[in-house]
């Protein structure tokens, strides 16, 4: 393929298990899972998926194991332009287990860390990046994304490193390096705490020009150099939080792309992901651009 792309995601896929238990066991102990449900997930995946059913023109950098051929005809059968290396062994897995509310997550890392050791000119062509507009990355493949950020002179680039900053002990060398080189940093308030208590600031030396702080159903804040705006979330019956962050960053790049301003993309981020709050699953319950756009038009 060799057409433009609206938006180029770096990240992994997996598959995700939810379970409904009873109770949280003690150690030692054991609890009931009264239900359990399997869906296709990772954070590049998840977000590919929702940007694609917003009407862009999407392609996916990612690796995946030899048991998800199903995955694979999945994504391409979306239309999704698949940069994937096939490697021998198991995709990653993500285990949810939950109870009223509150969640205990864990994760079989598989051969989604070998995205790491993915080399420009081998799995991806440098030329990739050129054609794109927007660049997404996901997690702390810190290796991969210090090399990506070096062709993204130009580009929007939107970093959302998740759970992986909870990985640091101190700042990375190669995580400042790609935040002086970011557009746009998305971060949760449990992410942005543990940053701050390893020395980071918004807005400062090492940090990119904008900053958006998710923080669920109270909606986001948005911090650039001098300014900080709180804009709302959708209210809606949440069924499952779980990939909300994912639909988040797709429609706040889509807000982007179709050229509406930070504040507004952001609004149209929160009203992406009160689509995937309200059912089971980080890519189902997807929604369209017109149908967003009904919910954008209700939140400030």
């Amino acid at each position: 393929m060799s057409g433009l792309l609206d938006l180029l995601v770096f990240g992994d896929t997996a598959i995700d298990h939810f379970y409904e238990v009873d109770s949280f066991p003690k150690t030692n102990t054991a609890a009931e899972i009264f239900n359990s449900r399997k869906f296709y997930g990772g954070m590049g995946a998840n977000t590919a998926v929702v940007a694609k059913s917003l009407g862009l023109s999407v392609g996916l950098v990612s690796v995946i194991g030899t048991d998800v051929e199903d995955y694979r005809r999945y994504l391409d059968n979306l239309g999704i332009e698949l940069h994937l290396k096939g490697v021998f062994g198991d995709t990653t897995q993500s285990l949810f287990f939950k109870n009223n509310g509150s969640q205990i997550s864990f994760f079989y890392k598989g051969v989604t860390e070998k995205l790491d050791e993915l080399e420009p000119g081998k799995t991806f062509e440098k030329e990739l990046i050129k054609r794109t507009s927007t660049v997404y990355l996901g997690r702390t493949y810190l290796n991969l994304q210090k090399k990506v950020v070096k062709s993204c002179r130009s580009k929007l680039l939107v970093y959302n490193p998740g759970y992986g900053v909870f990985e640091f002990t101190t700042i990375p060398e190669d995580f400042k390096q790609i935040l002086s080189k970011t557009s746009v940093l998305i971060l949760n308030q449990h992410e942005l705490d543990h940053l701050m208590a390893l020395g980071f600031k918004i807005g400062g030396s090492h940090g990119p020009k904008t900053t958006i702080i998710t923080k669920g159903a109270k909606g986001c804040s948005v911090y650039g150099r001098n300014t900080e705006v709180d804009i709302g979330g959708f209210k809606t019956d949440v069924i499952d939080a779980s990939g909300a962050g994912d639909a988040f960053n797709a429609g706040f790049i889509a807000g982007q792309v179709k050229g509406y301003d930070i504040f507004d993309s952001v609004r149209f981020g929160n009203a992406t992901a009160s689509f995937i709050v309200e059912a089971w699953g980080c890519q189902t319950n997807l929604a369209d651009w017109d149908k967003v756009k009904n919910r954008f038009n209700s939140i400030k």
